[in-house]
């Protein structure tokens, strides 16, 4: 099978560069490295790493010119020659078994995606928007839960969505995770591709098309071994400023994750983000019109995109 690898990046510079040096190592592995780039001007040394690749056809290089992260994964699919289509972040870094492991799961016919265990390894945390807004409330109630949800590594349905990327052992999954996760071409086009209505931070855009992939009849397995390391740098891609917009970015795509896929009420919805509320508070935001404006817009885009 031909292995495409596709990189949406967005304001990434050095970060951009580490990822696709260390990916280019294991280019024995793959047939083509996509890069959909989103950001308007580089610094002068990522240009110059950039335009030497393109110029020696390590890389294929495609340019949006506005940020949206399922319409650049979109870009990179309808550009792409593989049978296997790999997404990585633009701030990771992979080992020789990562996308050996990836392919190696694909064996099995009813395998429609595969996703991987993440290490996070950020080392200024308090400047992280996401890893600052990840409070320890809502980790304790995922480590319950999952007591009682072992046989799996994700969960979607009415308790939200729960995840552990970091388990030691292969298990079936409901959703895969968007810096590490692969598909069969055929699959992503009969599910219709990523869903672009995810905008800003895009929460949920990668859970949205694994419900897609598990309604279509196909399964969806976490490997350990097709591992990486996320750096998760702390500014450019999707990250923005703990203020409203993020709140607001936040509730509108989880509303309409909620509502297009499972027709949740309001109120459920309000009980799921009831977590969510407190740490907007903290950011000094009044919780509720934020997710009432967010759950607005939702609905509009739920209504007008049947």
């Amino acid at each position: 099978m031909n292995i495409s690898i596709i990189i949406p990046t967005y304001n990434r510079n050095e970060i951009l560069c580490k990822t696709i040096s260390n990916i280019l190592s294991y280019k024995h592995q793959f047939n083509e490295l996509i890069i959909v780039d989103q950001t308007k001007e580089h610094e002068p040394q990522t240009k110059f790493f950039l335009d030497n690749l393109i110029n020696s056809n390590k890389i294929k290089y495609f340019f949006v010119d506005y940020p949206n992260l399922p319409n650049a994964r979109n870009v990179g699919i309808n550009n792409s020659t593989g049978d296997i289509i790999i997404f990585f972040d633009d701030d990771v870094e992979i080992n020789k078994n990562t996308i050996p492991s990836h392919l190696s799961c694909f064996s099995e016919p009813e395998v429609g995606c595969v996703t991987g265990k993440v290490s996070i390894i950020n080392t200024n945390k308090n400047q992280n928007i996401v890893l600052v807004s990840s409070g320890n409330t809502k980790k304790n109630i995922k480590t319950f839960l999952f007591f009682f949800l072992r046989k799996k590594v994700s969960y979607v349905g009415r308790f939200g969505v729960l995840s552990n990327f970091s388990s030691e052992k292969t298990l079936p999954a409901d959703t895969c995770i968007g810096c590490n996760m692969s598909f069969r071409k055929d699959v992503l086009i009969e599910c219709g591709l990523f869903d672009s209505n995810y905008t800003g931070n895009a929460v949920r855009e990668d859970t949205d098309i694994s419900v897609r992939v598990r309604k279509n009849g196909y399964k969806i397995l976490y490997n350990p071994d097709a591992s990486i390391i996320h750096f998760m740098d702390n500014t450019g891609g999707t990250r923005s400023g703990l203020n409203e917009d993020y709140w607001y970015m936040i509730f509108k795509n989880q509303c309409y994750f909620y509502l297009k896929n499972f027709n949740f009420s309001f109120f459920f919805i309000f009980l799921l983000h009831i977590n969510d509320f407190t740490r907007c508070k903290k950011s000094k935001l009044k919780a509720l019109p934020v997710f009432k404006k967010g759950y607005t817009e939702a609905k509009f885009l739920k209504e007008n995109n049947k």
